[in-house]
């Protein structure tokens, strides 16, 4: 990796993690709106701190797989907008997908083991 690709990634960072996590507050914004019951305000905080750390991780790692893929920026911001925006959702979803195969492939073993 060139100096000149080094910099450009350390310049690109901020704007991918603002991204990633402005997705993210939108997202617990609608949530928190459709919400029927009152919240502690305590509680409200905490989970807000957690959707944002959630939506910048899975931002950052959208924009690593975007540079492998060698998408283009537009592409690149788009791809993590929407990830922050899934944040946990979309962990959540690749855990019961995960959950399914590993009790998928353990049924196949113990079937062939008998």
């Amino acid at each position: 990796m060139s100096e000149k690709e080094i910099l450009q990634i350390i310049v690109t960072l901020p704007w991918v993690i603002f991204l990633s996590i402005t997705g993210g507050f939108v997202a617990f914004i609608r949530r928190l709106n459709n919400a029927t019951e009152p919240q502690p305000l305590g509680k409200i905080f905490l989970k807000l701190t957690g959707e944002l750390v959630i939506s910048g991780f899975v931002g950052l790692v959208t924009f690593l797989l975007c540079q492998d893929f060698e998408l283009s920026a537009n592409q690149t911001a788009i791809s993590v907008a929407i990830s922050g925006h899934l944040g946990g959702n979309a962990i959540d979803q690749i855990t019961k997908l995960s959950k399914i195969f590993s009790n998928t492939v353990d049924n196949k073993e113990s079937k062939n083991g008998d």
